[in-house]
């Protein structure tokens, strides 16, 4: 199996090979999973938030005519719905934050494995395109589901004070 040099063989000092390399290929799918499972663990939270900001938001419109709320109350319920919202999002931020991690210990891993050489598993390609070992400067997953989040809460902030 290739790794790549070590600062060692960079340096000249000898070849440094893994002494265990079967613990890099224990470690590679419990990466990976986490991987999926930060990225799982975002999307749920961002479900979750515009689910229930939309599902009150329509229990506010058909049984507005039960709710009779004086405008303290309305400010009160815009401060928790935004609160709320903040605190979604910054617990998805949390978890990105996590997934990245985990994603750029799954990348130097492939790096080792040589996913990404030329030539190394299917003749005259890489097993993994180049795109793969480069992460985005702007996540659009994660702008997505902020953005949802705050839409649908300022939905519900002006279904607040429209009643």
């Amino acid at each position: 199996m290739f790794f790549a040099k070590s600062q060692n063989e960079k340096t000249g000092q000898g070849p440094s090979k893994p002494e265990h390399p079967e613990t890099l290929q224990l470690l590679y799918p419990i990466f990976k999973e986490e991987v999926y499972r930060r990225r799982a663990a975002m999307a749920q939270i961002a479900r979750a938030g515009v689910f229930f900001n939309v599902a009150l938001s329509l229990g506010l419109l058909l049984f507005s005519e039960k709710l009779s709320a004086d405008t303290a109350l309305r400010y009160a319920a815009t401060v928790g719905v935004t609160l709320l919202t903040i605190l979604l999002i910054y617990q998805i931020i949390q978890e990105k934050s996590r997934h990245e991690k985990a994603k750029r210990q799954l990348i130097t891993l492939e790096k080792g494995f040589g996913f990404f050489e030329m030539g190394r598993y299917i003749p005259n390609e890489a097993l993994y395109p180049s795109e793969w070992r480069d992460r985005p400067k702007l996540d659009q997953g994660l702008v997505v589901m902020c953005l949802s989040l705050a839409g649908t809460a300022t939905l519900l902030i002006f279904t607040i004070f429209s009643l």
